[in-house]
């Protein structure tokens, strides 16, 4: 007897609406699901903007940095190579007169420049 009253709710129901109840329940799913892949998209597009923004400031941080580079090199470059390439030639022409640095300029691969070689005797005339 149960049965039959809720066949007869059902039917009821069925006249009221227009619809059946799976119809219902089907369309119901589906506005869940599209509200569910529509918040879904929109935390995926947060997401991403937040990536691209972190992505943008560590570019502008990196690129200040590689200009400070640029800038110590060029410094390096014009100001002291220079005084380092004078200081190594003062220390080789001081291991000239004080042979006992060599080794030291050796072990830092400072070689003294070679001094130009005396020109070897003339040899003397039979002749004379």
């Amino acid at each position: 007897m149960i049965e039959p009253e809720n066949a007869s709710e059902s039917t009821s129901l069925e006249s009221l609406t227009g619809e059946s109840a799976g119809l219902q329940t089907l369309r119901d799913e589906v506005r869940t699901l599209r509200s569910l892949f529509s918040a879904a998209a929109m935390a995926l597009l947060l997401l991403s903007f937040g990536i691209n923004a972190y992505l943008y400031y560590q570019d502008r941080i990196l690129r200040k940095e590689l200009d400070t580079a640029k800038k110590m090199t060029q410094e390096f470059e014009t100001v002291r190579r220079p005084m380092v390439n004078t200081f190594i030639t003062r220390l080789q022409d001081f291991a000239r007169s004080h042979p006992d640095i060599n080794p030291i300029l050796d072990k830092y691969g400072i070689r003294p420049a070679a001094s130009a070689p005396a020109p070897a005797p003339s040899p003397a005339k039979n002749g004379k």
